[in-house]
């Protein structure tokens, strides 16, 4: 047994911190376990550092520009093809700028002009440059954020893996977590916030961390929680230089500077497909699908063509985020400046979550979400710039409001049975399991995708559960693997019923928008535990 807590974060990324550090701000116990490094692991330290959010400042010509939290909310909205929650979209629209502030305050130094507004940059989608730029990047944001939790007294477990929620009647009152040797521990908590990051280790090509597996999404739905919008899928393009994939997150920095996409002709892929539209207000749905039917038509690969950029652009540029996108590409051993750079399709988040109110409260007391975790706030296609705005908008609702939870209740954790532990999985074996799965969502739900894919897909995570054996004869340390391929299995079983094109998602079998289907495909366990589908109206 771990000593117990008020509010127990699982999950260690930037909305694990911000709704740690929110809830510490308010006083109280607080604890965050993570089964990677808090900090270094998963995706947040990997990002470009780019936060969304309607300042109004301007973009690299500084001069302002009317902006507003509608205005935002209208933009992610519309990327989010009318599937995101208009409730959570105005609020997160409304608190992105409070967001930038607070992050200022704990040390984090956004990229300004000489008259200390901030450089905002054009992103793809969106009206208004928006685009609030983290000098030193995710990684910057991510050790000065670990640095205040740290001196509010916040305990971190790291190399924790969480494999249940308890429960006391219908609420949940702490977690049970297994470390890398198998030893397991049990957390009580008065309140629980599910932060794991999401699912896009399901594929072999990642922009960020590939053991984000969906875990904290079926830890939520095992606890009685309910989850939507499992086929949607965000792709991104991240760079190869000599055969070497660099997992740089976001094409944004460079398309909002003037960069081109080039087909293996040379052709200018936005230019020659969307002649009518600004480069930056180009969704990253609309790029995604026109890379990869390049590389399906063999005029593949597509280049990132930089070299017409001026010396005071990379200058800017440079300072602003040299550290985090240009100095890894250079490393690789390639002149930036000069040389074109290959791009390649990379799933970058997924959209799907656990369905919470205005609180970040899930429908099972006690059980909050934030981040990758929860679902609404980017529908079935994500604004640039707004996956770091929306982990620290709803981290900080969550924090704030389990802690307030966790004041009221006084739930306890009933006594733990003792549960046999079973041999874990050979190794190779392991491997072999997650490499076929990764296998499975890469063929059958990617970019473009039909029916008969998505079925053997499908087929491909059963016979992983089949593999795998009774859940309650798995070995704690092994659950990842059985919640992978249960996710698989539901996110197959979703874009089975999704039968249309929308968002990043394009099927070559229903490649049409229907309207009829704008609606959140949700799951949730019945009374017998069985995974029950259903329709949600959008709210």
């Amino acid at each position: 047994m771990m000593p117990a807590t008020e509010v127990l974060v699982i999950g260690g990324g930037l909305a694990a911190l911000s709704a740690a550090i929110s809830a510490a701000e308010k006083g109280g116990k607080i604890t965050v376990a993570n089964k990677g490094i808090t900090g270094k692991s998963g995706s947040s330290s990997k990002a470009a550092g780019i936060l969304a959010a309607p300042f109004g400042h301007g973009g690299l010509n500084q001069l302002p520009i009317a902006d507003s939290p509608h205005r935002h909310a209208l933009d992610s909205l519309a990327i989010g093809h009318n599937m995101g929650s208009p409730a959570l979209i105005k609020m997160m629209a409304q608190n992105a700028c409070a967001s930038v502030n607070w992050l200022e305050t704990l040390g984090v130094t956004f990229s300004r002009d000489d008259n200390g507004q901030l450089i905002q940059l054009n992103a793809p989608g969106n009206s208004r440059p928006r685009a609030c730029s983290a000098i030193g990047g995710g990684a910057a944001i991510m050790a000065l954020m670990l640095q205040t939790a740290k001196q509010l007294g916040i305990k971190f477990f790291d190399g924790m893996a969480a494999y249940a929620l308890h429960k006391n009647g219908p609420c949940v009152v702490g977690a049970a977590l297994c470390d890398a040797n198998g030893n397991t521990y049990h957390i009580n908590a008065k309140s629980v916030i599910l932060c794991t990051g999401g699912a896009t280790g399901l594929f072999p090509t990642v922009s960020g961390d590939q053991d984000n597996v969906g875990n904290g999404l079926m830890l939520g739905l095992q606890a009685g929680a309910t989850l939507s919008n499992l086929e949607f899928i965000e792709h991104t393009l991240i760079y190869r230089v000599k055969q070497q994939v660099l997992k740089i997150a976001g094409l944004a920095p460079f398309i909002s500077r003037g960069g081109k996409l080039l087909n293996n002709c040379s052709d200018n892929l936005l230019a020659m497909h969307f002649p009518q539209t600004p480069s930056v207000q180009i969704s990253r749905a609309e790029i995604l699908l026109c890379v990869q039917q390049e590389i399906v038509a063999k005029r593949g690969p597509v280049w990132l063509d930089c070299t017409q950029f001026s010396d005071a652009t990379w200058a800017e540029f440079e300072s602003s985020q040299g550290d985090v996108v240009l100095k890894k590409i250079s490393d690789a051993g390639v002149n930036y400046k000069s040389d074109k750079i290959e791009v390649l399709p990379a799933a970058h988040s997924v959209l799907a979550g656990l369905i919470i109110d205005k609180e970040a409260a899930t429908s099972v007391p006690g059980l909050f979400a934030a981040g990758e975790s929860v679902t609404g706030i980017h529908g079935a296609g994500r604004l640039s710039g707004n996956g770091l705005t929306a982990c620290v908008v709803m981290g900080r609702i969550a924090g704030r409001n389990a802690i307030i939870y966790a004041e009221k209740n006084k739930k306890k954790c009933l006594p733990y049975l003792v549960i046999r532990v079973y041999q874990r999985l050979d190794g190779d074996r392991r491997a072999a399991l997650i490499n076929i799965m990764r296998y499975a969502a890469d063929s059958g739900l990617g970019i473009i995708r039909n029916q008969s894919g998505i079925l053997a897909a499908r087929a491909i995570f059963t016979r992983a559960i089949d593999e795998l054996g009774a859940p309650d004869k798995i070995h704690p340390a092994d659950k990842d693997v059985l919640q992978m391929a249960l996710l698989g299995q539901l996110m197959c079983d979703a874009a089975v019923r999704r039968k249309e094109s929308r968002g990043v998602q394009y099927r070559d079998d229903a490649p049409n928008l229907n309207i009829k289907l704008e609606k959140w495909q949700t799951v949730k366990k019945n009374g017998r535990g069985v995974d029950t589908w259903f329709d949600v109206p959008i709210s």
